[in-house]
């Protein structure tokens, strides 16, 4: 019974970040593309509406640190939001007003995937938190959604479907799988009343930071995969295929970490997973054509949240009595590092008409980030 309870609750988290993440964030990768053809924006203003999901991202993660009250009801927001900006974004007109309400969706959309994924998090480290497998399998959620988005999109390709009808498929999947989880969500989070001093200590400075670096880096394969792949294979079909291989290697890339049954080291294994991250955006650039894009999606997306679980881990071991605390500002530096990495990218295509300084200055974020994080030392004590 135990094990069953653990279970379902290792599949509602999974298809939360299935929603929230690999849907409610990162549909919009695979729709750019679509988005910047049909002339409803252009690839600097793609740019600046990552930037707003980002930011919405970033004051929903603060926000969520310092909440006390409506904890629940902001989880079970934050899900049922995804789902319904996404259907929302089909009506965006496209004329000059587009642009900004395309921006207000994108910034609402970042502060509910944060209030979810905070708070799932949170959930997790409470109920799975010495459970290897099943906390591998709750953090599986955005790798499962990315593949669901990019397959969903390669379907709809074929079909010659516009942005339109995207939006309201990826909306309507969100919404449909909101709905079978919705009597397995929490019902209560582990009372904050002993998170209220928390201590930053220069170990939880350098996890900050290492973590705000590698959401710069990865960000922008991430964003504009699809878009990199379609302007070099423009109206073929393989181009739609990078994004589900993205998902793929975050699968496998947790599924990896998962048999890995005594991980004694984190920072260690840490530091070394923010060099292969950093080597994947090298190859977005440096390696052109099919290897240049295939390296880059299997590096980047084989890595990127098996450095979200470990940051996780080794930050509930540096502050064990203020877990939520310590998730929430290590979100919220991720989300800086997010704002940032469209931010650069925007100005890149400005004045290069070229992502690619964009991608060597975030790639050159990765192996700060593994100096960074390797000295630090768990299992602090604490108080």
């Amino acid at each position: 019974m135990v094990l069953t309870t653990k279970l379902r609750i290792a599949l509602t988290s999974m298809i939360s970040m299935v929603v929230v993440m690999g849907m409610g964030r990162f549909a919009l990768t695979p729709q750019l593309p679509h988005m910047i053809t049909e002339g409803q924006i252009t690839l600097t203003q793609a740019s600046l509406l990552a930037a707003a999901n980002f930011l919405g991202y970033l004051l929903g993660a603060i926000e969520t640190i310092s909440a006390k009250h409506h904890l629940i009801l902001r989880l079970k927001c934050g899900l049922w939001a995804s789902g319904i900006i996404l259907a929302l974004s089909a009506l965006i007109p496209f004329n000059a007003s587009g642009i900004y309400i395309n921006l207000l969706l994108r910034f609402m959309a970042g502060i509910a995937s944060a209030w979810t994924l905070v708070l799932i998090s949170t959930w997790v480290q409470d109920q799975l938190g010495k459970d290897h497998a099943l906390r591998t399998v709750a953090f599986s959620g955005p790798g499962v959604g990315i593949i669901l988005t990019g397959v969903i999109a390669l379907i709809l390709d074929c079909w010659h479907a516009s942005a339109a009808v995207n939006w309201l498929v990826f909306g309507g999947i969100a919404l449909i799988l909101s709905f079978i989880i919705r009597q397995n969500l929490p019902g209560t989070l582990p009372d904050v009343s002993i998170e209220s001093r928390f201590p930053m200590t220069v170990n939880a400075y350098r996890l900050m930071i290492g973590y705000g670096l590698c959401g710069m880096a990865y960000i922008l394969p991430a964003t504009f995969l699809s878009k990199l792949a379609k302007d070099q294979f423009p109206g073929a079909l393989v181009a739609d295929a990078f994004w589900p291989l993205f998902g793929m290697a975050v699968i496998i890339g947790m599924s990896l970490l998962a048999v890995q049954r005594n991980i004694r080291n984190p920072q260690k294994w840490l530091a070394a997973i923010f060099c292969i991250q950093g080597s994947g955006v090298l190859a977005c650039t440096l390696l052109h054509g099919f290897i240049g894009l295939l390296t880059g999606a299997l590096l980047v997306g084989g890595s990127f949240m098996v450095i979200l679980q470990l940051t996780m881990r080794l930050g509930a071991e540096l502050a064990p009595y203020h877990v939520r605390a310590m998730l929430g500002i290590l979100t919220t530096g991720f989300s800086v590092g997010q704002l940032i990495g469209p931010l650069l990218s925007a100005l890149s295509t400005h004045l290069y008409a070229s992502m690619t300084p964009a991608l060597l200055i975030a790639a050159a974020g990765s192996f700060i980030a593994a100096v960074l994080v390797y000295p630090i030392l768990p299992f602090l004590p604490q108080e």
